[in-house]
């Protein structure tokens, strides 16, 4: 018994070293892909970074009414009344499961430190400062434009705009992107015991059409709400010029909705276990009062 204990413990490390170190990879090559960009863009790799104060308490300031607004959608009350906010909750659960249950405390600083300045330098300072370049630079004006590049050549009432419009569509790149890497295709086909009986089909056929559609929400509603949450950092951005104080609103908010759902895994967890054990001490004070009907 202690060996499988122990060998259970080794692997549970295992596990958990594998996935920091898949996600520190991650995160380290979306850095590089941002600063990549700024380099062949020729604009500022470092987005404006200044280690001051008030950049500091800017991302304090921003980081309170996105997590305010997202405990509140989190709410066991709001989720049981709202499909958009059960469909948000189903995403993060899963995510929580999936990588962030079983970490200790340092662990998800680390992880959560990291995935906030990776994302801000890509997201931000790649994309964002890039295309707002694109769309303010002279040279760029003064050639021949297609799209939406050619609303500030012109109309150059617009141009002042332009940060707005490449954080829009940086927003809107945020959502697509997770879109299509955080959901897989839907199934050909689901495997499923069924009765001949007209009513347990029509059961099954009930079940698989609120699955689908819980399903559906979840797609539409979790990148949703990750286009809306870049669209404010992007111009929280734009507000402070300072890339310092997006990386802290964001570490802010993603270590506190980690910590909350996590804590809230956990009691879960901790109130089925006390279920549990209650059962069994029932079941086994029924099974010692109950009559010996041995011969």
């Amino acid at each position: 018994m202690m060996i499988v204990e122990t060998n259970d413990q080794f692997w549970e490390q295992v596990d958990t070293g594998l996935r920091i170190t898949y996600a520190l990879g991650v995160y380290g090559a979306m850095a590089l892909i941002g600063q990549t960009i700024c380099y062949f863009m020729g604009i500022d790799r470092m987005g404006g970074l200044d280690l001051s104060i008030d950049a500091v308490m800017q991302g304090v300031g921003y980081a309170v009414p996105p997590v305010l607004a997202l405990l509140f959608i989190l709410d066991d009350e709001v989720v049981k009344k709202s499909h958009p906010a059960r469909a948000i909750r189903d995403v993060e659960d899963a995510q929580l499961m999936s990588f962030w249950v079983g970490l200790s405390w340092w662990q998800v600083m680390l992880v959560v430190s990291m995935a906030a300045i990776a994302e801000e330098f890509f997201f931000r300072v790649g994309i964002q400062g890039g295309l707002a370049h694109v769309f303010l630079s002279d040279d760029k004006v003064r050639q021949p434009l297609d799209g939406i590049t050619a609303l500030t050549g012109m109309f150059p009432v617009l141009a002042p705009f332009a940060h707005a419009l490449a954080a829009v569509l940086t927003a809107s790149i945020t959502g697509s992107i997770l879109f299509i890497t955080s959901f897989p295709q839907d199934p050909k086909y689901v495997v499923a015991p069924v009765n001949r009986s007209r009513s347990s089909l029509q059961n099954l056929k009930q079940s698989f059409a609120a699955w689908y559609e819980r399903r559906q929400l979840r797609r539409i509603y979790s990148p949703l709400l990750e286009s809306f949450l870049a669209l404010y950092i992007g111009f929280e951005w734009i507000q402070a010029g300072n890339i310092l104080a997006p990386i802290i609103t964001h570490a802010i908010y993603s270590s506190l909705i980690v910590g909350n759902g996590v804590r809230r895994i956990h009691d879960q967890r901790k109130k089925l276990r006390e279920r549990t054990q209650c059962l069994r001490d029932k079941s086994m004070d029924y099974s010692k009062n109950e009559p010996d009907e041995r011969i």
